[in-house]
């Protein structure tokens, strides 16, 4: 009697445990399904932070004579960890025609500094003058384009400027030469805004689009200014 009571109680130990009724299997499912997406969509939350912080620009001071300026660090191409300020001067590298970071050869390469009486636009085209030919022709862009004289300082070089009287754009870009060809930003054009002395090298082959490009730092420097 007791071995016969002994085989019924390990019989039902064996015995798999009932299954869940319906209405509970689909309870669990669906709080399963709930566990589920919650840990996706912290997931993604957590991925979306950390890339926004990857992305997030940071910004370095500057100070060039009264202004103040907030400069996007990728526009300098200083390094991430770099978070000196930045006094007296600032230079950008922005690309074209973006003018966001510069990202290949095509660039703008952009100082600014404190204003000098030298770079005003009449006093630029005054010392200009004296070395031009009389020489005048046409280029796209609305350009008019001066050569230099022979034994000048600038010699090699030619004078674009707007009409009518140049004050708009002057820019100097050297003649196609050999010693020339291994740079990118063979011109050069100094103006002055808000107080600063803009200077910028950049490709001849972008001059025809000179006011998208004057125009285009312009706002990029006011959106520095503080």
């Amino acid at each position: 009697m007791a071995a016969d009571l002994a085989t019924m109680v390990r019989s039902r130990l064996r015995r798999p445990p009932p299954p869940l009724p319906r209405a509970d299997s689909a309870l669990v499912k669906a709080a399963f399904a709930i566990m589920l997406l919650g840990a996706a969509a912290t997931g993604l939350g957590l991925y979306a932070t950390h890339k926004g912080r990857e992305t997030e620009t940071m910004l370095q001071p500057a100070r060039i004579g009264n202004s103040v300026l907030m400069v996007p660090q990728d526009l300098t191409g200083a390094e991430a960890d770099d978070s000196s300020r930045l006094v007296g001067m600032v230079r950008l590298r922005l690309g074209w025609p973006d003018l966001g970071p510069a990202q290949n050869r095509n660039r703008l390469l952009v100082t600014l500094s404190p204003p000098d009486k030298v770079n005003e636009p009449a006093t630029q085209l005054a010392v200009y003058a004296r070395f031009l030919t009389p020489t005048v022709w046409s280029n796209p862009g609305g350009l008019v384009v001066r050569g230099f004289r022979k034994g000048s300082p600038y010699e090699g070089d030619e004078l674009y400027v707007s009409v009518p009287d140049g004050r708009g754009f002057a820019a100097r870009c050297p003649l196609d030469t050999a010693a020339g060809a291994a740079l990118d930003e063979l011109c050069r054009v100094t103006f002055r805004h808000r107080g600063i002395d803009v200077n910028i090298r950049f490709p001849r082959r972008i001059i025809a689009d000179w006011e998208l490009m004057i125009g285009g730092v312009r706002r990029t420097i006011d959106g520095m200014l503080r």
